[in-house]
């Protein structure tokens, strides 16, 4: 959930707290403390000692969303959020996220009311259909929704790939001279770039579960130079290196930056038979720059079939046989 939340995945995060409470529910009805707290006593408070610490923890974690309902129910277990709330001083004492998964400090419950009326069936499926699947799903629906949009405003999947990119793609070779962890997010490295311009160009990429800064530092990697500057954890990002991706001899999820060690900062990457590219737009849009599919085809860098090349030389990948390029 935590993950979640730093990706700003704020559906997704939510739907954890539903899942930890299905297997609140499914302990609490396979176990019948309402029957063991006689047969079974023992068994039944463990239960319900169990239950009471995944209840605040449930509930620390909903005060986001529902701070209202959260504080109420803690407060049903002589417990405060130390988050403050509509302009609200900290709680001295409360709790917050670092006590998630501490089994210490409750020691009663307090009178008990029911906090939402149920709702009947109709209503209950209308909302199970509008909210049902992931963020990630309604993420790509939206972004359909969009490009549905736009399709009179940007031009549509061109079927020849090697005129799409020479028209609006640029690449270009740039050496990364600094890597950063990027404190806000615990995936980005912020890196800085030669890129051939005199002016240092930084950009930010999700490698660190990845590849460590030393696997970085020093590369000629190759940017995607001409994508709109994006911000990121709050740093803005002026491009994209591109990678591939590939799987070790154990099954373990790798990433491989695509590189170009002989060629300099500037350097434009093109498609071979063409000895240069330069696209029509100084800055394009994401969707605009992953219609064209750069894929890798035995270890050689294609687009359409077709090899990138720079200062006369085929990019090639030293892991990755065959493949796509993000």
């Amino acid at each position: 959930m935590t993950e979640h939340l730093e990706w700003a995945d704020l559906k997704d995060a939510f739907h954890e707290i539903f899942a930890i409470s299905d297997i609140g529910n499914k302990a609490f009805q396979d176990t019948e403390p309402w029957k063991t707290r006689t047969t079974e006593p023992e068994r039944a408070a463990k239960l319900i000692h169990t239950l009471c610490y995944m209840i605040k923890d449930l509930m620390i974690m909903a005060h986001p969303y529902m701070p209202q309902f959260s504080e109420t129910i803690l407060s049903y277990l002589g417990q405060k959020i130390n988050e403050p709330c509509f302009g609200e001083s900290p709680v001295e004492g409360g709790l917050n996220w670092s006590n998630l998964g501490k089994t210490e400090g409750l020691s009663t419950i307090g009178e008990t009311a029911v906090f939402f009326t149920p709702l009947d069936q109709k209503t209950a499926d209308a909302f199970r259909e509008k909210f049902s699947g992931s963020q990630k799903d309604r993420k790509e629906n939206k972004k359909a929704e969009k490009k549905a949009k736009k399709a009179k405003e940007e031009p549509k999947l061109a079927e020849d790939q090697v005129a799409h990119f020479n028209k609006y793609i640029s690449l270009k070779v740039a050496k990364i001279t600094k890597v950063e962890n990027n404190p806000e997010g615990e995936k980005l490295y912020i890196e800085t770039l030669d890129d051939g311009s005199g002016t240092p160009r930084i950009i930010q990429s999700g490698l660190r579960e990845y590849l460590k800064p030393e696997d970085l530092l020093g590369k000629n990697i190759i940017l995607a130079a001409n994508l709109a500057p994006r911000k990121m954890r709050g740093v803005e990002s002026h491009g994209m290196l591109l990678a591939a991706d590939y799987k070790d001899e154990n099954g373990k999820a790798c990433v491989e930056p695509l590189t170009a060690p002989w060629a300099n900062p500037g350097d434009q990457i093109y498609i071979e038979g063409f000895e240069s590219n330069e696209p029509m737009q100084e800055y394009i849009s994401a969707d605009l720059f992953f219609q064209v599919a750069i894929n890798i085809k035995d270890k050689s860098v294609v687009v359409d079939g077709k090899k990138l090349c720079v200062k006369g030389k085929a990019l090639t990948t030293t892991f990755t046989e065959n493949g796509e390029v993000n």
